[in-house]
């Protein structure tokens, strides 16, 4: 699997120009492909990054069918190997979209995001493995793609409000990605202490239809956007020319730049 991927990776570098690349994990659906989508249209080598061999290179045969230079690359962020050997196999990296992860443990005849499960029915399993996938195995992939970033290298986090309210309150979740937002400031700060070019940033795309949560487009009083809107939203952020290091974006723009704001007020 390795040879193959790398030999895949050189055939891409020999038939075009070095291009500006991007991996996006969990990129064979949702706003994982959208944003693969939209950054390919926008003159990007698109290496998709996802768990599943058929479904990876599925997704990946679907963009090039669009005129997109894309990839697939094995991306299982519960599985230590495939995210060294993502770093041994990508000789240079212009952004890595951390997209990939899970909202729960999974439960026969019960959806991914369950937003009906009480807070006092998550077991001490639901929430280490929802750790482990979405902040461990995140960072697991982050560390290993440090040595390929280029000097202007971006790193976008996709994540989600943390703040528990009467309708959004999954505790797992929110605790996974309430570390992965601690992650992306703390990397920085980092970033910044080195002076380095490399930005690192988060996004939230709010509420979209995909198939952890069952929504449909329009939902909500349209609210819920189509993984298509979410994609290229998220895109156009991604690509702004300002220096984002170190902030969380809003769909609408909000940047939320500081968790404890209040304790120096």
């Amino acid at each position: 699997m390795v040879d193959e991927v790398v030999l895949s990776l050189h055939q891409v570098k020999n038939e075009r120009e070095i291009a500006m690349k991007a991996l996006i994990t969990g990129a064979n659906k949702g706003i994982g492909f959208e944003i693969a989508r939209s950054l390919g249209k926008r003159g990007y080598d698109v290496l998709v990054g996802a768990r599943d061999a058929n479904r990876g290179q599925a997704a990946a045969e679907k963009l090039a069918a669009e005129g997109i230079s894309a990839t697939f690359i094995k991306i299982d962020l519960n599985d230590l190997d495939s995210l060294h050997t993502a770093g041994t196999v990508i000789d240079s990296l212009d952004m890595l979209v951390n997209n990939a992860g899970i909202p729960d443990s999974v439960k026969s005849g019960r959806p991914a995001l369950d937003l009906t499960k009480h807070t006092f029915d998550y077991a001490t399993e639901d929430l280490r493995t929802t750790m482990e996938t979405n902040f461990l195995g995140t960072h697991e992939l982050m560390k290993s793609l440090l040595p390929v970033l280029t000097d202007n290298a971006k790193i976008v986090n996709i994540t989600v409000p943390i703040s528990p309210t009467d309708f959004w309150h999954p505790l797992a979740y929110i605790t996974s990605k309430a570390a992965l937002n601690v992650m992306t400031l703390t990397y920085a700060h980092e970033f910044k202490k080195m002076g380095s070019h490399r930005q690192i940033f988060g996004i939230m795309p709010g509420a979209v239809a995909t198939e952890l949560n069952g929504l449909e487009p329009g939902g909500l009083g349209g609210f819920v956007k189509s993984p298509e809107a979410a994609g290229q939203m998220s895109a156009d952020i991604i690509l702004c020319d300002r220096n984002q290091n170190g902030q969380i974006i809003q769909y609408d723009g909000k940047i939320i730049t500081d968790y404890e704001v209040q304790l120096r007020d």
